[in-house]
């Protein structure tokens, strides 16, 4: 059966009418249902794990102990004259809607990354849907649990929360409740267009991929505490663009309070540190819409916004494929830095300490670059040095320099590295450092495992992913060995940080050599419990953790390549390069 023939009837007579019918049904069901008291992860209607949103009545389904409901709307579908609008509140409907399955992914043409390998199923401009796992509902009253709200990775232009990959029930049986996202992509997500900002009331347009993730959390703030969350205490947790992404939330006016903590995972933020522009300004952004509805031939229709809209989305997505350069990994339509969701460059607010009170658990992978060096097979290592040299002059050489060929070793080996370093790691000591300054709790991770199935990708572009979520990939195995003890720990470090501000937990980590895989936690037990000592970073000690087979604390790698980013950084953003 379709998604759209289980859909339930939107509400035809008045909100209040129909509160007062079921809260009659309601009564009834309660005094006859058998076995159905309070703490017992009942709904307000008597049936176990149906939950009440603003919008209408929400069931799931029970696995292992948890509650899953998949394919919960948190706005209107984003179709007809809401394509390239801010996101607005979904329909109420009466009854109880079925959120047994995924919600559609947003369509798109696949990009040059990890998430690109993965399916994301069905997929259909009607695409602003949200799951939830939690733990909260098997029965008992309790305290509620921190939640965590992941945005997905994809270079705004791939992915979906709904990914197998992303199945929050591991994360979520170590005490929080876990909230997936999709949200809009590519040119649907980030086309911006004159025409489009002249008919908004802010004179802005090109945002509506981040708006949808506010909208998100949004929803999350006025409806978790259904769900056992603690609607106060949520983190946000994201890999590459979905990192990135909570880099902007982070300096966006619009996202302000909305989350405590922050997570971000290889978010190359810092504008061409990794050979991309991380952010555009609204003027090339529009000239870019330009382009696609000129592809499109739209610009000379009577109404060019209008004509635009009416676009089937196969055709969108070809026009803003051909409008747009991207390298290997690049990002084509992406965050906008308009003035009103984005009020500037994310790096020039980060140092000038203009960030949202949040603490911060950030890092990258040791090759990350290795993924993206794959797209640029067939180039000569004199090519690649060049490439080099000019994506950060003046300092190319300087860069160069602190990344040599081994003797023994290939060139591209070197500039995978300084790559690696300079668009990942430095920026990720950049916003620790940034937050830091500010006052906020900060931790800073290498992420160093190659297992040996990663081969000579080594810790490549979204290798931590699996080990964050404990699902195997591909071919993968997080779930024993080596592997699946730092996933273990991984998990436990991830909770704790959401749910205390500090991923040693309440009472701080043990002095244990390496974190065992462990059981599910038990209520009120601490996450952290044994596993090796996570320091705080601040600029004079540079400590951070390395994830590693052998965990461990040290003193962040590539201090030298780091300092240079951020004389790179400084020039750039002071408009010197």
């Amino acid at each position: 059966m379709s998604r759209q023939s289980t859909r339930v009837r939107t509400r035809a007579t008045s909100r209040a009418g129909v509160a007062a019918l079921l809260a009659v049904v309601f009564a009834l069901l309660y005094l006859t249902a058998s076995g159905c008291g309070a703490g017992d992860g009942c709904g307000p209607q008597g049936r176990a794990g149906v939950v009440e949103t603003t919008a209408g009545l929400v069931s799931g389904r029970e696995a292992q102990g948890l509650w899953v409901y998949r394919g919960v709307p948190y706005a209107a579908p984003p179709v007809g004259d809401l394509r390239w609008r801010p996101p607005q509140a979904p329909e109420a409907w009466d009854g109880v809607r079925s959120c047994d399955d995924d919600g559609p992914s947003c369509p798109q043409p696949g990009a040059m990354n990890l998430i690109a390998a993965f399916d994301v199923g069905e997929t259909s401009e009607d695409c602003l849907y949200l799951n939830v796992w939690t733990p909260a509902l098997r029965g008992g009253a309790g305290t509620a649990l921190p939640v965590m709200v992941f945005i997905h990775g994809g270079s705004f232009a791939s992915g979906s929360g709904s990914l197998e990959l992303y199945d929050g029930s591991n994360l979520a049986r170590l005490g929080a409740v876990i909230v997936t996202v999709n949200y809009r992509l590519g040119p649907l997500g980030f086309f911006a267009h004159p025409e489009l900002s002249d008919e908004d009331e802010r004179g802005t347009s090109g945002n509506y991929g981040l708006l949808d993730q506010v909208a998100a959390l949004e929803w999350v703030r006025h409806n978790i505490a259904g769900f056992g969350g603690d609607p106060g205490n949520v983190t946000v947790f994201g890999e590459s663009a979905g990192g990135m992404s909570i880099c902007d939330l982070m300096v966006s006016p619009r996202a302000e309070g909305l989350f405590a903590r922050a997570i971000v995972q290889s978010g190359p933020f810092d504008s061409r540190g990794a050979g991309m522009d991380a952010v555009r300004s609204l003027a090339e952004a529009e000239k870019t819409g330009e382009e696609v509805s000129r592809r499109l031939g739209c610009e000379a229709a009577p109404d060019e916004v209008a004509a635009l809209r009416a676009v089937p989305v196969e055709r969108l997505l070809a026009a803003g494929a051909q409008a747009v350069e991207t390298g290997p990994g690049g990002i084509g339509f992406g965050p906008v830095v308009d003035g009103v969701v984005l009020p500037g460059d994310p790096a020039a607010l980060f140092a000038a300490g203009e960030i949202h009170d949040v603490d911060l658990l950030v890092g990258a992978n040791a090759d990350e670059a290795n993924l993206f060096l794959l797209g640029m097979r067939g180039q000569t290592p004199a090519q690649l040095v060049r490439y080099v040299r000019r994506l950060y002059e003046p300092y190319g050489d300087e860069v160069l320099a602190l990344f040599p060929a081994a003797p023994d070793g290939p060139k591209t080996a070197a500039l995978s590295k300084a790559v690696t370093v300079m668009g990942f790691v430095a920026p990720a000591r950049f916003a620790a450092a940034s937050v830091a300054r500010a006052g906020g709790a900060t931790y800073l991770y290498h992420f160093a495992r190659r297992p040996p199935v990663a081969g000579d990708l080594g810790a490549f572009h979204g290798l931590e992913l699996p080990y964050v979520f404990g699902n195997s990939a591909l071919t993968l195995d997080v779930h024993a060995g080596v592997e699946g003890e730092l996933s273990a720990a991984m998990m436990r470090y991830w909770v704790s940080f959401a749910r205390d501000g500090d991923p040693n937990g309440k009472g701080g980590a043990g002095d244990a050599a390496s974190a065992g895989a462990g059981e599910p936690l038990a209520a009120g037990g601490d996450p952290a419990a044994g596993l090796p000592h996570w320091p705080r970073y601040d600029s004079a000690s540079g400590r951070c953790l390395i994830l590693d087979a052998a965990i461990r604390a040290a003193s962040a790698p590539y201090r030298r390549a780091c300092d240079l980013a951020d004389r790179l950084r400084a020039a750039r953003l002071a408009g010197g390069g």
